[in-house]
């Protein structure tokens, strides 16, 4: 029976999904249906089925015949608390604490209807919320409605929308709104973008929150030492600079929350037949969709149609495939003297980054002196007193390029001793222009360490950015730079005293800072006509903010090789933001940070940049090079002749793939949104072993393999190759450096020397650059390398 413009009176109480911060255990209820089953047309081929006897939604596709969402049969689809979630912050860290009071219980369908637009809307009531807030106001109910249409411009997909409203308990009214539905036990899970720990999500509680992403991150004992120096400062396996509410699975479904719905939110997938997701707040909207094996992989399908509404990275300039991305500080003199050392030791250099060229700042850290940026956004006179024709001497003479750094933060500079033109601090400070406390009436501050107090521009403030804008354009671009790292984007407090222009709820907002950031830095490359020639870096990022971002950065690793926050984390954050859309990637060649400490030092060591190197020569879209936070006592790839020379190879490793690289950018990542890295899972969903490789190895493109070294003194590699794809190919992997080939579905071991990652051509391709990378493994084949 079809229900269009029928409008169905049911009664049925539903036992409400488990709610996991309460760790409730209900028996089902009894439930009273009295209807048939009922069919609604959404349009655009689908339908909404009602289903009476199961007390169940679902939402089928007449063209495929798939059921792309249902609810779980007999149990409740949508729910609700009340209660603040609880927040401590320090330094761009936040711990959170979920609170869940008057919890919902049970769930009534009191209508099931078409509306004048096509859509069908599902309304009853929420009630028996009991909970703590029950001992002072007694049990708490409400309404609801759960519509389900056709997004415009998106008939490929479905889209719902969730509003709680009318809670009768004034004193403690229910603030966050649950919806349920069900997941295939076997169905991984993949995306919630920067993830560094995990292959599939499925079995995790994933919280969506842009933040610090730690030290060690659950590598101990590292992550303990960070903690008892600063609080929460080392994280855990869910913290990340990243906050996209999104996922695609095995099964091909596709789910993401619409771009204005930013609040805090948690995707609960610890059941294995349930997605419960967790939004903080009583309004909330998001799409649905599924995909079906065709051509392509099912995985690269749904990246592609999620890439269709958040939009696909622009570009990223050919220069960047010209080789290697220096990393320095020091002034003028050492970035020439380096220069010149890495062009005799034949290095293939694209550009320079030299993020201290606003000047630094010494800190007294626990053991050593540390250096800080002065957040000023000028040149500083000391280091470069020449920038502008320093910059473009570079270009003139030995055709390197320039990228420099700029943050979300202004510092105050009213101390700095090599001087300043302005203090860009007290001029935003005197017009309100960043983040406010509203207890000082004034700058809400924050703190980098002593004597570097700095405000976090304020992005929700219309003639702020017109403001920062100007500052950018005038005193970062009037120089011929080619971009820079643009840093942070996580920070945004969200205590109650912090006022927004907007008048935004901060803890609402906090996640959209990123876009906004993106969006912001973006345009201004646009006004300027730089889309050709800039590259800008991002490490924090929201859902949609791939659209403004043509590079992501995997933002700040342990200069180790470990698992959670170590070298062997790239390629999982890679990984997952690849499947959130972000498909051109890179890291930091070496890591970043550095631990000192009375039980044990974290350093680099050389061995370590060394493999890094030749992680981000096979992997990445850019290849760039990072000091770390103590340079002074780490292995660079300018502290000797052996660095110099294996840091060289690495990037004529890069340069040698670039025109393959270019091809898949160009004709997969720009036109279709795939990612540059891929997970072994994308070829071979029914592949269990394929499933559970995280870091060990990954495609690029669809036809190279790759397998790093991830461990000292490690020579040989023991990798697994995949069998047949998800369409029955089968596949072979001729290993490059001693041209013997394997079949599928089996584990080898092959050499794996100083310079020589298990790279593997697939099927015998002759695809557009693996000539060339042929020519380099024949041409390297004497090179020997070492590590002091």
């Amino acid at each position: 029976m079809t229900g269009s413009g029928f409008l169905l009176p049911l009664s049925a109480t539903l036992l409400s999904t488990l709610i996991p911060a309460l760790s409730l255990s209900l028996s089902p209820r009894s439930l009273s249906t009295t209807q048939p089953s009922v069919t609604y047309d959404l349009g655009s081929n689908f339908s909404l089925i009602w289903n009476a006897d199961a007390s169940q939604i679902s939402i089928q596709s007449g063209e495929t015949q798939d059921i792309i969402w249902a609810t779980v049969p007999g149990t409740s689809f949508v729910s609700a608390s009340a209660g603040n979630d609880s927040v401590e912050a320090a330094n761009g860290n936040f711990k959170i604490t979920q609170v869940d009071q008057d919890s919902c219980l049970d769930q009534s369908v009191a209508s099931v209807a078409q509306s004048s637009d096509g859509g069908v809307i599902v309304g009853g009531e929420l009630s028996t919320c009991i909970g703590v807030g029950t001992l002072s106001g007694g049990e708490t109910s409400a309404r609801y409605t759960l519509q389900f249409s056709i997004p415009q411009g998106f008939t490929d997909r479905v889209a719902f929308s969730l509003d709680v409203t009318g809670s009768t308990n004034h004193s403690f009214p229910l603030k966050k709104a649950f919806l349920s539905y069900q997941s295939d036990a076997s169905e991984d899970f993949y995306g919630f973008g920067a993830q560094p720990s995990f292959a599939s999500l499925k079995g995790q509680s994933i919280p969506i929150f842009s933040r610090e992403q730690g030290a060690g991150r659950g590598d101990e004992p590292l992550t303990t030492l960070a903690n008892l120096n600063s609080f929460f400062s080392g994280g855990d396996k869910f913290t990340t600079y990243t906050a996209i509410p999104q996922y695609i699975t095995t099964d091909g479904h596709v789910f993401y929350l619409t771009e204005q719905y930013t609040a805090y939110t948690n995707f609960d997938l610890t059941q294995p037949d349930v997605v419960t997701v967790r939004y903080d707040g009583l309004s909330v909207e998001g799409h649905v969709a599924k995909v079906s094996p065709g051509k392509n992989s099912v995985l690269l399908d749904a990246v592609e149609l999620l890439t269709e509404y958040t939009g696909r990275m622009p570009v990223l300039p050919t220069w960047v495939d010209k080789g290697a991305v220096l990393g320095i500080q020091g002034g003028q003199d050492k970035v020439d003297g380096i220069i010149i050392e890495a062009l005799n030791s034949s290095t293939p250099i694209a550009a320079v980054w030299l993020q201290d060229w606003v000047g630094t700042h010494s800190q007294t850290g626990p053991y050593v002196k540390i250096s800080r940026l002065w957040w000023n956004w000028e040149n500083d006179e000391v280091l470069y007193p020449n920038w502008t024709s320093f910059v473009q001497n570079l270009r003139d003479t030995y055709d390197i390029r320039t990228l420099s750094y700029v943050n979300t933060f202004l510092a105050n500079v009213s101390t700095k001793s090599s001087g300043f033109k302005r203090n860009l601090y007290d001029e935003a400070t005197s017009q309100h222009f960043l983040v406010q406390n509203t207890t000082i009436n004034s700058t809400a501050i924050i703190s980098s360490g002593p004597g570097l107090d700095a405000g976090i521009v304020d992005l929700t403030n219309g003639d702020t950015t017109t403001w920062f804008a100007d500052v950018l354009a005038n005193q970062v671009w009037n120089s011929n730079i080619s971009g820079f790292m643009t840093d942070f984007g996580e920070y945004t407090p969200v205590s109650s005293d912090v006022a927004l222009a907007s008048g935004e709820d901060a803890f609402t907002y906090h996640s959209r800072y990123p876009l906004q950031w993106a969006q912001l830095n973006r345009q201004i490359v646009e006004d300027l006509d730089k889309t050709s020639e800039a590259v800008l870096f991002h490490r924090s990022a929201s859902f949609l903010a791939n659209r403004y971002i043509n590079l992501f950065w995997a933002g700040d690793q342990n200069v180790n090789w470990d698992r959670n926050d170590g070298m062997k984390s790239v390629v999982p954050i890679m990984v997952h933001m690849g499947f959130s859309g972000y498909s051109q990637s890179h890291s930091d060649v070496g890591g970043y940070t550095t631990i000192l400490s009375t039980v044990g030092n974290v350093t680099r060591s050389q061995e370590l940049l060394g493999r890094w190197g030749e992680l981000a020569a096979v992997s990445s879209a850019v290849f760039r090079s990072h000091e770390g936070n103590i340079p002074s006592v780490n292995a660079q790839f300018y502290s000797t002749s052996a660095t110099y020379a294996y840091y060289a190879y690495n990037a004529r490793l890069f340069a040698a793939l670039a025109t393959y690289r270019r091809h898949v950018l160009d004709n997969e990542s720009t036109l279709r949104g795939w990612p540059l890295l891929r997970s072994p899972v994308i070829y071979h969903t029914a592949d269990t072993a394929a499933r559970e490789i995280s870091y060990e190895s990954f495609y690029l493109g669809s036809e190279l393999y790759v397998a790093p070294v991830y461990d000292s003194q490690t020579f040989t590699v023991a990798v697994y190759l995949p069998g047949d794809t998800a369409d029955g190919e089968g596949r072979t992997y001729t290993h490059v450096w001693s041209n013997v080939t394997y079949g599928g579905g089996q584990t080898v071991e092959v050499d794996a020397p100083y310079g020589q990652p298990a790279i593997f051509v697939v099927n015998n391709s002759t695809a557009v650059g693996i000539d060339e990378l042929s020519e380099f493994v024949k041409k390297e084949s004497g090179t020997v390398l070492s590590v002091e």
